[in-house]
């Protein structure tokens, strides 16, 4: 698989971010694109609030772009780290959600009458004895109880 590397930028606003964190942000931010590949760039911004959000003043934000996709995560926690780790699993989540979606759409579900179920048969149909399939419309009158094996009359 031909992956193009993802280019990270880590910022920090009215602090100081010690430089192993950086690194760990740096080498835990590549491992999002395991959730959803063709990320291409992610931008990892810490910022410190003056009031702070629930008294958690350090805020991290996870900016991650690709394929005309983008996913934003805001995590808060008493330190940068924390902070780092509550924005990581959210745009886990949401990366999550996003390939679930794309697939989705590419993949329509289709009605309970083309799901198969055990035994290589419809739903709503029944194997014949010479194989071929019959609808259950089709059985007749009486009541009918279906097997894995086949159909025996009640």
């Amino acid at each position: 698989m031909n992956a193009v590397p993802m280019e990270i930028v880590v910022l920090a606003r009215h602090l100081e971010v010690p430089d192993t964190l950086k690194q760990t942000a740096t080498k835990k931010t590549e491992r999002l694109s395991r959730y959803l590949a063709g990320m291409e760039r992610a931008e990892v911004c810490f910022s410190k609030t003056p009031l702070g959000r629930l008294g958690k003043p350090i805020t991290c934000e996870i900016v991650l772009e690709g394929h005309r996709h983008v996913v934003r995560a805001v995590g808060a926690g008493g330190s940068p780290a924390s902070a780092f780790d509550a924005a990581v699993d959210k745009a886990g989540l949401q990366l999550t959600r996003l390939k679930q979606r794309l697939v989705g759409r590419s993949r329509p579900r289709h009605g309970a009458a083309g799901r198969l179920v055990s035994g290589g048969t419809r739903l709503g149909t029944v194997a014949g004895i010479d194989g071929d399939e019959l609808d259950a419309d089709e059985l007749g009158e009486g009541d009918f109880e279906l097997f894995d094996d086949g159909i025996s009359e009640l």
